[in-house]
């Protein structure tokens, strides 16, 4: 017994299905017949790839990571065919990392491989990593990630988190955000640190804010510098260095789309 492309493609399919029925619908085949075929590609690798529960289906962990293999497999496939095969990837960022570095990153993969398609997903750092980890999302653009067992770890770029202000300031209240670790790290470290205080959940806002005037605000310099505004370092203030980086699986960097979607997004970061 062999597997054979159609198998894989009944494989990707139900893949991107909630249950056997949408599948079968999707291939125009009868949910009897695909169930043999998940069966016997299941016998031929020698273990499960999919969880099958009243509610639907869901991929095992040894169904997530076939999954990008057999994509790659079908698009090697269309290539030799001389077809172009539309493929398109969910990528999680935190929107303030979207905002400069998702712009020139689709230019680019636009004018290289117009084909594959986005999926833009924003959430927190931690939250995106988790996602990745889950399968819920393909690669994560997240800023000094955490070590997930199974994921890995590919270095995009480095920024600065600093202290900034306007020359319009007009009081000397500080305003940060209170869930950035780093703000935490260089209040901690800054000796002549303002009392009072201004917590803003949103570093867009936070930055419009300091740039009127209202008070210094710790920023990082990816942000100052995509929002184009018009602020300053406070010198002799302590700094906090961020690593950007990918996230995924291994056997997702693995491929040719991978490794284009790296190599686009350490284009799109400007230090």
């Amino acid at each position: 017994m062999r597997i054979t492309f159609k198998d894989l493609e009944n494989f990707i399919t139900t893949a991107e299905s909630k249950t056997l029925s949408e599948a079968s619908e999707k291939l125009d085949i009868s949910q009897p017949s695909l169930s043999l075929g998940i069966q016997k590609i299941e016998q031929e690798l020698g273990y499960p790839l999919f969880i099958r529960s009243r509610s639907g289906i869901k991929l095992t962990p040894q169904g997530k990571k076939l999954l990008p293999d057999a994509m790659e497999a079908l698009v090697v496939l269309e290539r030799i065919k001389g077809k172009k095969t539309a493929l398109k990837f969910r990528i999680g960022c935190h929107p303030s990392v979207g905002i400069f570095v998702l712009g020139d990153f689709l230019k680019i993969m636009h004018k290289e491989e117009p084909s594959i398609g986005f999926e833009v997903i924003n959430s927190s750092s931690n939250e995106i990593n988790k996602m990745v980890a889950e399968g819920t999302v393909d690669f994560g653009i997240v800023m000094n990630p955490l070590q997930v067992q199974g994921l890995i770890i590919k270095p995009i770029g480095a920024d600065d988190v600093c202290v900034w202000e306007s020359k319009h300031r007009y009081q000397d209240k500080l305003i940060y955000h209170p869930q950035m670790l780093q703000s935490h790290s260089i209040i901690s470290r800054w000796k002549s640190c303002p009392h009072e205080k201004v917590e803003v959940q949103n570093l867009e806002l936070l930055a419009h804010l300091v740039e009127s005037g209202a008070g210094f605000g710790i920023l990082p310099s990816q942000v100052v510098k995509a929002q184009k505004l018009n602020l300053r370092k406070v010198s002799n203030t302590p700094t906090f260095k961020d690593h950007l980086a990918l996230t995924c699986y291994p056997e997702m960097i693995r491929t040719i789309e991978g490794k284009m979607i790296f190599e686009a997004l350490k284009r799109s970061f400007k230090a």
